[in-house]
């Protein structure tokens, strides 16, 4: 089978597969055998290319070690004519070298476990220095996955793509410096002292910074996200939970569309295990990102991002707008890709600029590029994946349409280097940037601060700011300026160096006005500012950003994340601001009620809340503020179920008058409940909020809130409150008849989900499937293995008396017996009517359906055969977004769903309703995966042959052939 795959194609011949953006041109200027396997690459400014060779691609599953097959060589064009024709050997040996980058006259590269430095010395274009900086990167991740990409931050240190591997990384230069431990995160390194430290953001093979030092990563199945927060602002503050530090800036999973116009077979098409993830149409193999700042192509092009898709054979083109504190992207274009090959031996792996201004790709070429460990065994021989390897690589150069521009000559002075900090070619001014801080010259100094003062360009004058920064040679008089410079981007730049050289007291007043600056990023890098400063003039003006800012969860999180000792004077402060909405305002105070209450002292928190009692008015920001105090208190004031809430705990001790308004408060809560034409925000806050009462006042308000005509989030709010309660008889009304027949398979999972939290109400649960209202199989089989293995002996007991006759033994053998179904006759649209019933609480398809599991849109392109393979027994393959996890809190809750997000502080769990669950990690008692599936077993008794026959028929319609 792997002879009938698409053919080679020679360099020349593949150049006619290629559809590209109108007025643009794309050259060869490297082919085998001059380049084999290229992964990364780096130009010097004499307009050589040095390329990694990642040859031992894919290695061994029997013996994943690093091998020593990968290289890097030295390509140059000796002739002039824009293509390369000389190749030398600069490093041989190597095992996976995946980055590369220029540093003092030699490169860094990646190749775990280690990262190496190679340098020439004696001009023959051969590495005769070799030397291990760091070493400890794990390995026991596929190659795609390891430390990769070290590139030049603005701040003068390397960051590396952390992979999904972690380590524990020392630098042998250093002996007696202690490791970095870590996991699964991107990092940085002095390329001096060579500490390393672990960073925000997770880059799975290749990130970008944009023209002003913004970190952008990618996935494969997330095309872009941009790392907002950093782990040493949330550890200012280990009260406040945040689900995580990087904003999805691009469409991800099965919304990041592609228009590939290739016949390549993706081989997770032939996989069960990614039937977790869409497929065919949408990003998979999304790498190495570039955000574009040369001028070889157009204006227009400068500033987008190009994002390399190696299994579908394109690049994509989107643009980034500003988006709050953070950004969003969107394609240039639908329906088609600015650069996209018929030949599915294209495989863009890398982009980066060029010293020319053009845009250049480095081309696997590989006849199968995903890593065999991903694709089930018996398939294995079906694919070639030793195609191309060790044969064949190309690198592309796109322009302008028209004569190629001429070489340029790099300055070798330091004033014509401080010249190339203001080209408008961003890979100039990268040069420029490296150089200045590799030479270290005090004649620099001068003309940086004029340029920083006085440049045309924007990024010229940040970048001048930060060059003098790293070499402390940064006066206080031009920061001052910089953080009154007329362009937004040089005043955040500006911020960020104040922050890294500590805020002191000529600066505040500056940075006290930009807290109102006109400029959301420059608000939000203000508040991560002045989160450090001990000023009392700082609160004041993290108010102001909150109250303005309030509705964006990223400037919340940098105000939270800088106020943990200082609640007490935020809250009157936040009071005294003006200019917020209520929305905002009540954004900004629930989260404030959430930290206080987690964090805050008694008195502390008293006070809050009844400040918030005597307020007259405003009660669309003063109920999600009492919501945020009962959130954070829940678990910390002990009170039994039916018993005082933990507001009516808080007031013990306080005056009648005080217990009487936190009663009045919760008579409005409840009339905003109820009410119909409320918003329904106030109506799902209100009742969010009651759930931290009683189950006495819930009662009278449950029929009507569960009520199937109401919008689904408020019946879920419903749900939750009554789990939150812990109340059987909350459990009781879930489950009588009229509402349980009228749940959608949404709501109806989130009832189960809120009876498993709590033994008597899974009793309750038992009593409705005894009684009839319930049948046992409506209780998925991955909930009844929790049922029969639960922690309660009577619980065990009594599952194992009601789910006996359902409980079938050997999955594979359940698939045997009814693979006689793919030869019976089919009707898509009978399956339709299956799909709905059956799949859709927690599957999508055609953008119908839940997000709980994955989206099922691109199955259409797997054999029917893994189809039922994966509908039977869902174990066979599990991919980890989609393992069960159980978490237990302090306070008795017990969670399970998948890990949908982490941070140093908070663990999300995205539960099998569909909802998100942030939890500190300072109220877990214990955090488990069972690495089962979701997905539960027994689908087959659910329906009938035919009907399994149909669902298969309609998942796989109009599948390309």
């Amino acid at each position: 089978m792997a002879a009938e795959r698409p053919p080679y194609l020679a360099p020349e011949a593949a150049l006619g597969a290629f559809e590209l953006e109108s007025g643009l041109r794309i050259d060869l200027v490297a082919a085998e055998p001059l380049v084999v396997d290229p992964v990364a690459f780096a130009f010097d400014a004499a307009g050589r290319l040095y390329i990694a060779e990642g040859r031992g691609y894919p290695e061994p599953i029997e013996s994943p070690t690093a091998g020593t097959e990968g290289r890097v060589v030295l390509l140059e064009d000796t002739d002039g004519d824009g293509r390369f024709d000389r190749r030398k050997e600069f490093a041989t040996g190597l095992g996976f070298p995946n980055g590369i980058a220029l540093w003092d006259g030699g490169v860094f590269v990646t190749d775990a476990p280690r990262i190496l430095y190679l340098k020439d010395t004696d001009g023959d274009g051969v590495a005769d220095e070799h030397t291990v900086v760091l070493t400890g990167f794990d390995l026991s991740k596929t190659t795609q996955l390891r430390v990769s990409h070290p590139t030049l931050g603005w701040d003068g240190r390397f960051y590396v793509a952390g992979g999904r591997a972690g380590g524990a990384v020392s630098s042998p230069l250093h002996p007696g410096r202690p490791p970095t431990s870590y996991s699964s995160s991107d990092g940085r390194f002095d390329p001096r002292s060579f500490v390393y430290e672990a960073v925000g953001g997770q880059g799975q093979f290749g990130f970008t910074f944009d023209a002003y030092g913004r970190r952008f990563t990618s996935s494969n199945r997330d095309p872009l996200r941009h790392v907002v927060l950093e782990p040493w602002h949330l550890a200012r503050n280990p009260h406040l939970a945040v689900s995580g530090v990087m904003q999805e800036v691009a469409k991800s999973g099965a919304d990041a569309k592609v228009s590939r116009i290739s016949q390549a077979t993706i081989t997770s098409d032939f996989n069960p295990k990614y039937m977790s993830k869409p497929h065919a149409g949408t990003f998979t193999s999304a790498c190495s990102p570039l955000i574009f700042g040369g001028t070889g192509l157009s204006a227009g092009h400068m500033g987008d991002v190009f994002i390399c898709e190696p299994a579908q054979n394109l690049v994509q083109r989107q643009v980034i707008r500003p988006h709050g504190a953070s950004f969003r992207s969107e394609l240039r274009y639908e329906g088609r890709e600015f650069l996209a090959s018929r030949d599915s031996w294209f495989r863009p792996v890398f982009a980066a600029g060029g010293p020319d201004g053009a845009l250049y790709i480095a081309d696997m070429h590989r006849r199968e590029i995903d890593h065999p460990q991903y694709v089930p065994e018996e398939m294995r021989d079906v694919l070639d994946f030793g195609g191309g390897k060790g044969t064949t690589g190309r690198i592309y150069r796109i322009a302008r349409d028209g004569p190629r521009a001429p070489a340029r000559t790099a300055a070798e002075t330091t004033a014509g280097t401080v010249r190339e900090l203001e080209s408008p070619d961003a890979w100039w001014r990268e040069r420029a940037r490296r150089v200045l801080w590799e030479r270290r010259d005090p004649a620099a100094v001068p003309l940086l601060e004029s340029c920083a003062a006085e440049a045309t360009l924007p990024e010229s004058r940040a970048a001048a700011l930060w060059v003098l920064h790293g070499l402390e040679k940064l006066s206080t008089e031009l920061l001052v300026a910089a953080l009154r410079d007329p362009h937004a981007r040089v005043r955040e730049q500006a911020v960020l160096i104040a922050q890294a050289s500590a805020c002191g007291p000529a600066l505040l007043q500056p940075l006290l006005r930009l807290a109102r600056d006109r400029d959301a990023r420059v608000r939000f890098v203000t508040a991560l500012l002045l989160g450090d400063c001990d000023d009392s003039q700082a609160v004041n003006a993290l108010a102001s950003i909150a109250v303005r800012d309030g509705e964006d969860s990223w400037t919340r999180a940098a105000v939270f994340s800088g106020i943990g000792t200082r609640m007490a004077e935020f809250s009157p402060a936040v009071a005294k601001s003006d200019g917020a909405d209520s929305e905002a305002l009540g954004a900004v105070m629930e989260e404030l009620g959430r930290v206080l209450g987690a964090g805050g002292t008694a008195d502390g928190r008293r006070q809050f809340l009844t400040d918030l009692l005597a307020e007259h008015g405003g009660f669309e920001w003063r109920l999600p503020a009492v919501l945020g105090l009962a959130e954070g208190l829940h678990g910390k004031l002990r009170t039994g179920n039916g018993g005082a809430n933990p507001l009516a705990a808080l007031l013990d001790s306080a005056p009648p008058a005080a217990r009487q308004s936190l009663e009045t408060f919760f008579t409005r809560a409840e009339r905003a409940a109820a009410h119909e034409t409320a918003a329904p925000r106030v109506r799902t806050t209100a009742v969010a909020l009651l759930g931290h009462t009683n189950f006495r006042r819930m009662e009278p308000l449950l029929d009507g809130l569960l009520d199937a005509r109401q919008e689904v989030p408020l019946q879920l709010q419903a749900v939750r409150a009554v789990e939150r309660m812990g109340d059987p008889r909350g459990a009781e009304v879930l489950l009588q008849p009229n509402h349980w027949s009228r749940y959608t398979p949404q709501v109806k999972e989130a009832v189960l989900g809120a009876l498993f939290s709590q033994a008597s109400m899974i009793e309750v649960l038992f009593r409705a499937i005894r009684g009839g209202t319930i049948a046992p199989t409506e209780i998925s089989s991955l909930r009844r293995g929790q049922l029969l293995k639960h922690s309660n002996p009577g619980v065990r007991k009594a599952a194992e008396s009601i789910f006996a006759h359902l409980e079938s033994g050997d999955r594979m053998k359940v698939y045997r017996e009814h693979r006689d179904v793919l030869a019976a006759p089919a009707d898509a649209g009978r399956g339709a009517g299956v799909f709905v019933r059956t799949c859709s609480a927690c599957h999508t398809f055609e953008a119908v359906g839940g997000k709980v599991g994955p989206d099922l849109t691109g199955m259409r392109h797997q054999p029917a055969d893994a189809l039922l393979l994966h509908i039977l027994v869902p174990n066979y393959e599990v991919a980890p977004d989609y393992q069960m996890a159980t978490l237990t809190t302090t306070d008795g809750r017990a969670l399970s769903g998948s890990v949908a997000a982490e941070t140093d502080t908070s663990v999300t769990l995205r539960t099998p309703a569909g909802t998100e669950e942030t939890v500190l990690r300072s109220a877990i008692r214990s955090l488990s995966s069972t690495g089962a599936s979701l997905m539960p077993d027994g689908l087959e008794q659910t329906m009938t042959r035919q009907e399994l026959a149909d669902l298969i028929a309609y998942l796989k319609q109009d599948a390309v052939r």
